[in-house]
């Protein structure tokens, strides 16, 4: 099955899912609110990391949450002013957030992530993606002997989903990494995951979707989509009459998608969660491989010839400004396991706004009850892991086939 198709969201996601319906027949337009890219996946941590794939709805998110609601640099934080809009959703976060649904949550996600990486590798090899990417493992630094002694549990937990990990004593990790701390007491590597520049990817796949014949609308926000009698006829943007004919959209706006579908009493419990990064250039003392501060919450990733500092989880609402103490406190973080601080000068300095689900697991399928319409939305900080899949589950989904993975779990109408 083909025909027109609007994809409604330049990032990572939307990008993956235009070019794999193009890829697949489609006559496909991608309509991007600003420049392809420039939103959650400009300056993201970097990192496809199928084995950090558990939701966040673990037994005491939320009151980790609340606990550092006073302490501006903390690693998860609800500004006191957006607790009480965001009570409903918290409310039903917090009933998700068990270890039963965190266990089943985690065998899902790693399975969307493992194929994911499989197609990032297909992706990069016949050339339709482009920019720094590579195989990688992630180092789990620790600090204190507490974390030391829960990363014994952390490792059961990633053998579990049989992903390949190496508990390292603090020499270990020093050997492997020579630009850590003395004081890393210890270390998790985490093997078969892979790094790369998520903006690179998205502004080559963008530029391969072209290529095939795909076209993008850049700086023209959707107004609505127009699905009369509950069937998808297309999208209306910014001007009046200005129309997009097609016979299926794609929401796949990120944050922003709940507004669209509420237009069509279609609700999808997603919160826009600000993450930080700090970018700067590489220099001797920056690690070679990712490194993850597990107390801190913090990401060091080398990418080519920048090394960048990312980590961070706010909710504050679509409008609050960037916390300029959250974004140095991501730096500081970061510094800590390094054995030399790094020049931050000359860094660049970016937030974005990830979709946070109120289950943690992304939005992906067909719409009861409006023809035509696919959400692919709600991946929270794990879009640039589950990108490319999504992008392939989605053409599978339009074209009423069976999928490479089951998206029963992921159905919009679960809530």
């Amino acid at each position: 099955m083909s025909g027109s198709a609007v994809v409604v969201g330049g990032g990572a996601i939307g990008v993956a899912c235009a070019y794999e319906l193009r890829a697949s027949g489609w006559d496909v337009t991608l309509v991007e609110r600003d420049e392809i890219g420039r939103g959650a996946s400009y300056a993201n941590a970097g990192l496809v990391v199928p084995s950090h794939s558990q939701p966040l709805n673990a037994p005491g998110a939320v009151r980790e949450g609340l606990r550092h609601m006073l302490r501006r640099g903390g690693p998860f934080r609800i500004r006191p002013g957006t607790a009480l809009s965001l009570a409903g959703w918290l409310w039903r976060f917090a009933r998700t957030s068990s270890a039963e649904h965190a266990a089943r949550g985690y065998a899902l996600m790693a399975e969307l992530g493992r194929a994911s990486l499989d197609r990032y590798d297909e992706l990069y090899r016949a050339g339709e993606a482009e920019g720094p990417y590579r195989r990688s493992p992630l180092l789990h630094a620790y600090l204190s002997e507490e974390a030391v002694r829960a990363s014994r549990a952390e490792a059961e937990e990633l053998d579990s989903q049989s992903f390949r990990v190496r508990l390292l004593d603090g020499d270990e990790a020093r050997d492997l990494e020579p630009a850590l701390a003395p004081s890393v007491r210890g270390a998790l590597l985490v093997e078969d995951q892979a790094v790369g520049d998520c903006y690179g990817f998205v502004r080559s796949l963008a530029a391969s979707f072209e290529r095939l014949g795909g076209r993008i609308v850049r700086r023209r926000p959707v107004f609505r989509i127009a699905a009369p009698s509950g069937v998808v006829r297309g999208v209306l943007l910014g001007s009046p009459g200005d129309r997009i004919r097609a016979d299926l959209v794609v929401l796949a706006s990120g944050a922003w998608a709940p507004r669209l579908a509420k237009d069509l009493g279609l609700r999808l419990p997603i919160v826009p969660a600000r993450g930080y990064s700090t970018t700067v250039p590489i220099s001797d003392a920056a690690p070679t491989i990712p490194v993850m501060f597990e107390e801190r919450r913090v990401i060091l990733t080398p990418l080519g010839d920048r090394l960048r500092f990312a980590g961070t989880l706010e909710l504050a609402g679509y409008d609050a400004p960037p916390d300029p103490v959250r974004q140095r406190a991501v730096v500081n973080g970061g510094q800590e396991v390094l054995a030399t601080p790094v020049d931050v000068a000359g860094a660049e300095e970016w937030s974005g706004l990830r979709p946070l689900s109120v289950d943690g697991l992304p939005i992906i399928g067909r719409v009861p009850g409006i023809e035509g319409l696919v959400v692919a939305a709600g991946h929270g900080m794990l879009g640039y892991t589950q990108a490319p899949i999504t992008g392939k589950l989605v053409a599978e989904i339009a074209a009423g086939g069976p999928t490479s993975v089951d998206v029963e779990p992921f159905r919009p109408d679960r809530f």
